[in-house]
């Protein structure tokens, strides 16, 4: 019991004083009675693990020994992400090189070993790495595609409906449903149907829901199918007319905003996070009230947020105000619309000697955010790829959000 509490009050010492637990871990603690080895593991590896992610220096070279010792692929992680943070670039392929196979070809660390040869001076390597990472769909694969100057790879699938297909019954039960508006009943019957289909019978629910413009229902499909090449269902021009109308008046890219409510609900107007953020851009109750003020809206309720015209006008409002609060910088702006204004003007304020874009993205503290960012951004270039007839390159960042250094002299613009 004794070495349970031992182990126990230093992971919570981590917490609050890295460096001191990590002294009294090793200097202390076998003379106090912690010498059980899975207990002083679960110990030591909580105090890598502040020590990885806060980057606390005085105990680096004590991390990298333990990390040496104790080889764990998240720690390993976060430490192949701190030498991206401090642009330690000469570290970088040591960190990586120790991570599983599969983690060492995802285009995320590709992009990195190649910016890190290209800050190294080694331009034909990074070149290498580069073109293998934007083989795949995602940021670092698009951004990568960006580094060489190379349109984006969608890799997209197109599905064709069976010739035999014929909507089962539940469909009738979903049309009647969503008609009398009572669309989580509807979702509910819709999943019943998933789970009671085979992979083919989705794939052709899928294209039914996406030709009937239950853009929800067909997200939804795509899931339960596994289908993420099929991105006619992934990513559909949802509501783009309502988006289009609530961008213009604010001068907001509807691309955007779609991507937000993408990312936020899956297209779903009844979507409820456990915090009780709503809607199809998932609106905290609160946020919702003061922008609907601020705009002579009338005050909104659980109600009215649920439908997808109050809350893309609402939403598509806060986003406009926080690309205002930021000077139009995309990446501010998302990282602020999921995790608050003043944390992002904190981050920046930690960001001193100012980081370039793709750094700061991956320096942010919080891995929901992020992965937020990232996410929103790479969905915005899927669909203005797909659905608006533009190049599918240049249109991760903008050329002001990826020359700038982001730092606190951000904060100082007017």
């Amino acid at each position: 019991q004794r070495q349970t509490l031992l182990s126990a009050g230093l992971r919570r010492w981590a917490y609050k004083d890295t460096q001191a637990a990590r002294k009294w871990f090793d200097t202390q603690s076998r003379q106090q009675g912690l010498t059980d080895k899975t207990l002083r593991e679960r110990a030591g590896s909580r105090i890598a693990w502040y020590s990885t992610i806060r980057g606390v220096e005085s105990n680096r070279q004590w991390l990298d020994n333990w990390l040496a010792n104790h080889p764990d692929t998240s720690l390993v992680t976060q430490r192949a992400r701190r030498t991206v943070i401090e642009q330690d670039w000469d570290a970088l392929d040591e960190w990586v090189m120790r991570l599983p196979e599969e983690d060492r070809n995802d285009s995320r660390w590709l992009y990195w070993r190649a910016r890190a040869l290209e800050s190294t001076d080694r331009p034909d390597q990074a070149r290498e790495l580069y073109q293998q990472a934007a083989q795949q769909r995602n940021f670092f694969a698009f951004l990568a595609a960006d580094r060489l100057g190379e349109p984006y790879r969608f890799s997209e699938q197109e599905h064709r409906s069976s010739a035999t297909f014929t909507p089962p019954p539940a469909i009738t039960r979903i049309r009647m449903l969503r008609e009398l508006n009572e669309p989580y009943l509807a979702h509910k019957e819709w999943m019943w149907l998933m789970w009671h289909s085979n992979k083919a019978q989705i794939a052709d629910l899928a294209d039914y829901a996406l030709a009937q413009k239950w853009y929800d229902l067909s997200v939804q499909a795509s899931i339960q199918a596994k289908a993420w090449n099929t991105l006619a269902w992934r990513f559909p021009p949802a509501y783009l007319s309502l988006f289009e109308e609530q961008a213009k008046p604010h001068g907001l890219d509807p691309w955007l905003s779609m991507a937000v409510a993408r990312r936020e609900s899956a297209f779903n107007p009844q979507a409820r996070s456990p915090v009780g953020a709503m809607g199809l851009m998932q609106l905290m109750p609160a946020t919702a009230r003061k922008v609907a003020k601020d705009a002579e809206m009338g005050t909104p309720t659980s109600k009215t947020l649920q439908d997808k015209h109050t809350n893309i006008a609402l939403g598509s409002r806060y986003l406009a105000e926080l690309l205002d609060d930021f000077s139009d910088n995309r990446v501010l702006a998302l990282a602020a619309y999921n995790a608050g204004p003043s944390r992002v003007n904190r981050w920046l304020e930690n960001a001193e000697d100012g980081v370039p874009a793709d750094v700061w993205i991956e320096s942010i503290p919080f891995r929901e955010t992020r992965d937020y960012v990232q996410a929103v951004l790479t969905y915005r270039a899927l669909f203005v790829g797909m659905h608006d007839d533009q190049a599918r390159s240049k249109q991760l960042l903008t050329s002001d959000e990826n020359d700038e250094l982001y730092s606190l002299s951000m904060l100082d613009q007017d």
